[in-house]
C-alpha cells in the first residue's frame, strides 16, 4: 500500500482554519453572553449572517471596554462594513466584469480598462471588483458616472457610491443618480464643484 505523503500547505491552512474558528467563537461566545435580547434580536433582523456578525460588532456596548482599549478600531471597521452592505443593497447589487460585459456588449477586458480609465463604477468585494448595478441603464451607463467617478478618485470608489445614492437638498432631494437619470447632468456638476470646494471631494 502507498502511503501518499501529507501537503504541508494543506495541513498549514487546516491549521488555520482551526485556529481561527477558536478565537472567533470565543469572541462571539463572549458576546453572545453579554448582548441583551434586544441587541440579539436586532442583530438576527439582519438579512444575512455576515450583517448580524457587522451588526453586532459596531455595538461597543457588546464588544465591551477591554476589547476596544486594546483595539479601539473593532466598532468603526464593523459600522464601515455594514454601511457598505447597505450601500450593495440601495444600488441594486452588483455585477462582475462578465455579468457588466454582456449588458454593455462588450468583452471582459474591455470593462476592466473602463475600470481603470474611470468610465465604469467598481468596488472592491473579497479580491475582485464588481459593479453596482445601479449604474447601469439597458444596455448603457447613466450618462455622467464618470464625473462622480473622477471627482473621488482620491478619495475611493465607496465614497463615490454614497454620493451617487444618497439624497441631497441642492438636487430637490433627489440623489446624484436619480438626478443623473432624469437627465439632470448640470445640477450633479455643480454639486460635484460645490463640494469639492468644501473639501468633501
Amino acid at each position: 500500500m502507498v502511503r501518499t505523503a501529507p501537503n504541508p500547505s494543506s495541513t498549514r491552512s487546516d491549521s488555520l482554519q482551526a485556529a481561527f474558528l477558536r478565537r472567533a467563537t470565543s469572541a462571539l461566545e463572549r458576546m453572545a453572553a453579554t448582548a441583551s435580547p434586544k441587541t440579539l434580536s436586532d442583530a438576527l433582523a439582519a438579512p444575512t449572517d455576515a450583517g448580524s456578525l457587522a451588526w453586532l460588532l459596531s455595538r461597543s456596548e457588546v464588544v465591551g471596554p477591554s476589547v476596544i482599549e486594546l483595539d479601539p478600531l473593532v466598532p468603526a471597521l464593523a459600522r464601515n462594513v455594514e454601511h457598505r452592505k447597505r450601500l450593495i443593497e440601495r444600488a441594486g447589487g452588483t455585477l462582475s466584469a462578465e455579468d457588466s460585459g454582456r449588458l454593455l456588449g462588450i468583452s471582459r477586458q474591455a470593462v476592466d480598462k473602463r475600470r481603470r480609465a474611470g468610465a465604469l463604477l467598481a468596488v472592491r468585494e473579497g479580491s475582485g471588483w464588481r459593479y453596482p448595478a445601479c449604474q447601469f441603464e439597458e444596455t448603457d451607463v447613466v450618462a455622467g458616472i464618470a464625473d462622480v467617478i473622477r471627482a473621488y478618485a482620491s478619495a475611493g470608489p465607496w465614497v463615490a457610491l454614497d454620493f451617487l445614492l444618497a439624497s441631497d437638498s441642492a438636487l430637490g432631494g433627489r440623489s446624484a443618480l436619480e438626478a443623473l437619470k432624469s437627465g439632470d447632468r448640470g445640477a450633479v456638476l455643480r454639486l460635484l464643484r460645490s463640494e469639492a470646494q468644501d473639501g468633501f471631494a
